[in-house]
Protein backbone atom coordinates (compact mmCIF):
# COMPACT_ATOMS: atom_id res chain seq x y z
CA UNK A 1 0.00 0.00 0.00
CA UNK A 2 0.88 3.29 -0.77
CA UNK A 3 0.73 6.35 1.48
CA UNK A 4 -1.61 8.83 0.66
CA UNK A 5 -0.33 12.70 -0.06
CA UNK A 6 -1.54 15.51 2.08
CA UNK A 7 -0.99 19.14 2.03
CA UNK A 8 1.75 18.40 4.59
CA UNK A 9 3.13 16.06 2.06
CA UNK A 10 7.04 17.01 0.71
CA UNK A 11 6.68 16.88 -3.13
CA UNK A 12 9.56 17.62 -4.92
CA UNK A 13 11.30 18.47 -8.84
CA UNK A 14 14.07 15.96 -8.12
CA UNK A 15 16.94 18.58 -7.49
CA UNK A 16 17.48 19.17 -3.90
CA UNK A 17 15.76 21.06 -2.19
CA UNK A 18 13.25 21.86 -4.96
CA UNK A 19 9.72 21.34 -3.72
CA UNK A 20 6.65 21.71 -5.20
CA UNK A 21 4.20 24.33 -3.46
CA UNK A 22 0.83 22.30 -2.83
CA UNK A 23 -2.38 23.06 -1.84
CA UNK A 24 -5.68 21.69 -1.82
CA UNK A 25 -9.30 22.43 -0.34
CA UNK A 26 -10.49 18.68 -0.78
CA UNK A 27 -12.96 17.42 2.55
CA UNK A 28 -11.19 14.58 2.94
CA UNK A 29 -8.31 14.87 5.56
CA UNK A 30 -5.08 13.55 7.40
CA UNK A 31 -4.22 14.91 10.66
CA UNK A 32 -6.02 17.63 10.16
CA UNK A 33 -4.47 18.31 6.42
CA UNK A 34 -5.80 17.88 2.93
CA UNK A 35 -5.67 15.02 0.82
CA UNK A 36 -3.94 16.13 -2.55
CA UNK A 37 -5.45 15.43 -6.29
CA UNK A 38 -3.78 15.66 -9.44
CA UNK A 39 -4.98 18.98 -10.08
CA UNK A 40 -3.22 20.08 -6.44
CA UNK A 41 0.15 19.56 -8.04
CA UNK A 42 0.04 19.52 -11.67
CA UNK A 43 0.62 23.21 -12.52
CA UNK A 44 2.26 24.19 -9.17
CA UNK A 45 5.31 25.82 -8.89
CA UNK A 46 8.32 24.95 -7.62
CA UNK A 47 10.83 26.58 -5.70
CA UNK A 48 14.61 26.06 -4.73
CA UNK A 49 15.63 23.53 -7.71
CA UNK A 50 18.99 23.59 -7.44
CA UNK A 51 19.95 23.41 -11.37
CA UNK A 52 21.33 26.51 -12.74
CA UNK A 53 19.67 28.02 -15.59
CA UNK A 54 22.95 28.45 -18.08
CA UNK A 55 21.76 28.48 -21.75
CA UNK A 56 24.81 27.80 -23.52
CA UNK A 57 24.33 24.06 -21.85
CA UNK A 58 20.63 23.73 -22.07
CA UNK A 59 19.71 23.72 -18.46
CA UNK A 60 16.55 25.71 -16.98
CA UNK A 61 15.64 25.66 -13.08
CA UNK A 62 12.89 23.96 -13.02
CA UNK A 63 9.79 26.48 -11.29
CA UNK A 64 6.72 24.19 -12.85
CA UNK A 65 4.86 21.12 -12.67
CA UNK A 66 3.69 20.42 -16.00
CA UNK A 67 2.91 17.16 -15.68
CA UNK A 68 1.70 13.99 -13.26
CA UNK A 69 1.23 10.42 -15.09
CA UNK A 70 1.21 8.25 -12.10
CA UNK A 71 0.42 8.39 -8.49
CA UNK A 72 -3.37 8.14 -8.76
CA UNK A 73 -5.60 6.10 -6.03
CA UNK A 74 -7.49 3.47 -7.93
CA UNK A 75 -10.50 2.88 -5.33
CA UNK A 76 -9.65 6.03 -3.04
CA UNK A 77 -11.23 9.32 -3.82
CA UNK A 78 -12.09 12.92 -2.48
CA UNK A 79 -15.13 14.91 -4.48
CA UNK A 80 -15.00 11.66 -6.83
CA UNK A 81 -11.59 12.47 -8.06
CA UNK A 82 -9.01 9.89 -7.15
CA UNK A 83 -6.64 11.29 -4.21
CA UNK A 84 -2.78 11.11 -5.16
CA UNK A 85 -0.52 8.52 -3.78
CA UNK A 86 3.46 8.70 -2.91
CA UNK A 87 3.94 6.35 -5.97
CA UNK A 88 3.75 9.89 -7.66
CA UNK A 89 5.78 10.77 -11.37
CA UNK A 90 5.58 13.12 -13.26
CA UNK A 91 7.64 16.29 -15.22
CA UNK A 92 8.28 19.73 -14.82
CA UNK A 93 9.45 22.93 -17.09
CA UNK A 94 13.06 21.71 -15.95
CA UNK A 95 15.81 20.69 -18.42
CA UNK A 96 19.15 19.69 -17.79
CA UNK A 97 21.38 19.82 -20.91
CA UNK A 98 18.54 20.12 -23.24
CA UNK A 99 16.83 17.08 -21.33
CA UNK A 100 13.19 17.23 -19.98
CA UNK A 101 12.92 16.67 -16.19
CA UNK A 102 11.07 13.97 -14.98
CA UNK A 103 11.95 13.28 -11.82
CA UNK A 104 8.89 14.59 -10.13
CA UNK A 105 8.82 12.51 -6.94
CA UNK A 106 7.02 12.68 -3.35
CA UNK A 107 7.17 11.67 0.12
CA UNK A 108 3.75 11.04 1.82
CA UNK A 109 5.16 12.05 5.56
CA UNK A 110 1.99 10.22 6.98
CA UNK A 111 1.32 6.47 7.31
CA UNK A 112 -2.39 6.70 9.01
CA UNK A 113 -3.98 6.50 5.66
CA UNK A 114 -2.52 4.28 2.70
CA UNK A 115 -4.45 3.21 -0.47
CA UNK A 116 -3.56 0.85 -3.39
Amino acid sequence: MAGVLTTASNVTCGHAPGKVQTSSTAKLTVSGRPVLLKTSIAGSSVSGCSTPSDPNSGSVTCTLVTSVTTGDATKLTAGHAPVTLDTLAGGTNGTVSGTPQTLLSATAGQTKLTAA
